[in-house]
């Protein structure tokens, strides 16, 4: 046992040594950007010498038969929580909001310096003139955005709110960790009127970033309804039509004429046109004059009215809109606004999902409620919230339970639900020893609750069968398959004596479910391809494999 942990603690200098490494190699090779101190939090060497994994609690599920999706809570650090996301929602991501810490007034932002800890065993309160203020914060940020950029899908978006204090260093961060080349937009947000008693200058804005995963797959963000041009209807496809294009190619301001075409174009472009005409690429409009404008046909479902790099979306009404639920919090979002972001990058995919790590109030799962409640979508939410003052509990929870199940607001008015459902979990480490003591109570725990973080990435959230050496988890109504998986089966004990059991579980599930797919995982240390000879006489099974991280633990305790 001495020697296993003298094995254990050169690995953790090995992997020091790698950070600093690395850390050494990018400033030299940074010319330009940010810099800071990186200052380490208490939890760190917590999350490399154990698996953070996430626990439901189940009578704080809300369930309803209705066909909506299955969103999810997560109660705990969302450091904690995001390491758990990318083992199960890897790249899966299309939409993140946060509306971080603004490092603003004294108290409001807690850091855990783990040099300190000892001091401060539940962190410190960073004032404003702390000398390391900005320090902790951007260590803070830059943890956990590059947990984040992984989660993200390919054609992803994420929306950071900000104020002044921290805006030029979050776009710094934001340029390092996503590339400055995949900044969409920088949205200024009116967020407040008046102000006559302000001191100096009367402070009514916010920022918000946007940056894509990769802009040049990235699809512009879009508002639902067109101003720019009438809307016709043909073969069934509806077109909004462009009449402006033409006036950069003419270099005159207003509207160009068809008939003006030869003046300002030559025959082969004229010819183009008309090509495009009879094709129904483009379309002739008479006007007054007894001319035509060249009108370009826009498809709806694939082009949209775009944003306006200001917004207006009032804090006030953010407070209101608590206040109505009877729900005390203070900076709570307008509903409005992120609810015209979400709007916006899934305009032509309401089936995406949508992820919140500073959840605050919920704003984020309530908005996603609003927009399928209007258009039909299938966008499922998760937010993670920690339980600091009760929180994630009081708040963030007890606000969306209301927006589904229906509420009495502040003047005695009934106010319906929007139905939908939730499962509600908190992060939490496997076992109560560390990994060079773990019991065999502990390895049981490890793989069972890496069968839930197995399941909830196949969006499986319903579990059905648990025995002594496996877990089998089903698709729950109205909600959509990560991988189009309808069960997952999780084969997670270090012996086979079981496994003639779980594969007659996996039968029955065929026999009454003969189109349904199975996502099979089994706990191996060698290939989980060899087992695929096992459920050769059925169809729609296939072997995964356990993420890396799970298994690299699983095998470290089992050779214990």
């Amino acid at each position: 046992m001495i020697e296993q942990e003298y094995l254990q603690r050169i690995h953790e200098l090995e992997k020091q040594i790698a950070r600093l490494q690395t850390e050494i190699k990018k400033n030299s090779e940074t010319q330009y950007g940010l810099r800071w101190m990186d200052v380490p939090e208490a939890f760190e060497e917590e999350a490399e010498n154990a698996i953070p994994t996430l626990e439901e609690v189940p009578d704080k599920a809300i369930s309803n038969d209705d066909g909506k999706p299955t969103h999810i809570l997560i109660e705990g650090d969302n450091f904690h929580a995001l390491t758990c996301l990318n083992y199960t929602h890897k790249g899966q991501i299309d939409v993140i909001y946060i509306d971080p810490p603004y490092n603003t007034e004294d108290g409001e932002f807690v850091y855990k310096d783990k040099r300190i800890l000892d001091k401060y065993p539940d962190g410190t309160s960073v004032p404003k003139d702390h000398p390391l203020r900005h320090s902790y914060w951007l260590s803070f940020m830059h943890k956990r955005l590059e947990l984040a950029k992984n989660l993200l899908s390919e054609d992803g978006v994420i929306f950071l709110s900000i104020d002044d204090n921290e805006q030029a260093n979050l776009k710094l961060l934001c340029n390092q960790v996503f590339g400055e080349k995949n900044l969409v937009a920088t949205f200024c947000v009116i967020r407040a009127e008046g102000g006559g008693m302000a001191k100096q200058i009367i402070k009514g804005h916010d920022y918000c970033f946007v940056y894509a995963k990769n802009l040049s797959v990235f699809t512009p963000l879009g508002k639902p309804k067109d101003i720019r041009g009438k809307i016709i209807e043909k073969d069934n496809v509806r077109y909004w039509i462009q009449e402006d294009w033409l006036r950069k190619e003419f270099g005159k301001y207003g509207n160009c004429h068809y008939e003006e075409l030869l003046t300002y174009k030559t025959q082969k472009q004229k010819d183009e046109i008309d090509a495009g005409i009879a094709s129904g690429e483009y379309i002739l409009i008479p006007k007054s004059n007894g001319m035509h404008i060249v009108g370009k046909l826009r498809r709806i479902d694939q082009d949209s009215s775009k944003f306006y790099s200001v917004l207006k979306h009032l804090n006030k009404n953010g407070v209101n809109e608590l206040e109505e639920m009877q729900i005390p919090f203070d900076y709570p979002k307008p509903l409005s606004l992120v609810r015209e972001l979400i709007l916006g990058a899934t305009l032509f995919r309401p089936s995406s999902t949508i992820l919140d790590f500073f959840a605050g109030s919920g704003t984020t799962m309530h908005a996603t409620m609003q927009l399928n409640e209007e258009d039909g979508g299938h966008r499922q939410c998760i937010l993670v919230q920690q339980n600091e003052n009760n929180i994630c509990e009081a708040v963030t929870y007890e606000r969306n339970k209301r927006v589904m199940q229906g509420y009495t607001n502040a003047k005695g008015e009934s106010v319906a639900g929007l139905g939908n459902s939730m499962k509600y979990y908190r992060t939490a480490f496997v076992g109560e020893h560390k990994i060079t003591d773990f019991t065999d109570a502990d390895k049981v725990a490890l793989t069972q609750k890496a069968g839930c973080l197995l399941a909830l990435g196949e969006n499986n959230l319903e579990e059905i069968k648990t025995a002594k050496s496996y877990q089998i988890f089903q698709l729950r109504k109205g909600d959509k398959p990560t991988n189009d998986f309808g069960y997952t089966a999780v084969y997670f004990s270090g012996n086979l004596l079981q496994f003639a059991d779980f594969r007659r579980e996996i039968e029955q599930i065929q026999a009454a479910n003969p189109l349904t797919r199975i996502a099979v995982y089994v706990f191996t240390w060698g290939d989980p391809s060899v087992f695929e000879n096992e459920f050769d006489d059925l169809s729609g099974i296939t072997i995964k494999p356990i993420p890396q991280p799970i298994l690299e633990i699983y095998q470290n305790i089992h050779q214990l």
